[in-house]
């Protein structure tokens, strides 16, 4: 009988113990309170000036004698404004050297 008795406390106090509510934690003081997110932008990828630009697409294109008309183009869409020649003119003037096969060969090629 002590058994049992023991049993039917024990079960009593797990329903109590079950159905009681714990307190919900104090809000968190005013200094104590996270800033809020902010969101995390990605910085702007890092701009190439026009001349370094030009130097290196001077370099894709093959020095020889045929390939100058190419590499004159170029050098004079560098020096014209932003607004006159765009980068996606110089690289069109790359694309045409490269189609005259003016590409310069990597090394090992």
């Amino acid at each position: 009988m002590t058994k049992r008795l023991a049993l039917v406390g024990v079960m009593t106090l797990a329903m109590l113990a079950a159905c009681s509510k714990q307190a919900p934690p104090p809000p968190p003081a005013d200094d104590e309170a996270e800033p809020p997110a902010r969101e995390a932008t990605p910085p702007p990828p890092p701009q190439m000036s026009r001349d370094d630009m030009t130097k290196g697409l001077l370099e894709l294109i093959d020095a020889a004698p045929q390939c100058q008309q190419f590499r004159a183009q170029l050098e004079e869409g560098s020096k014209a404004p932003p607004e006159q020649v765009s980068t996606d003119d110089l690289n069109r003037i790359v694309a045409q050297a490269y189609a005259a096969g003016c590409g310069r060969k990597r090394e090992g090629q």
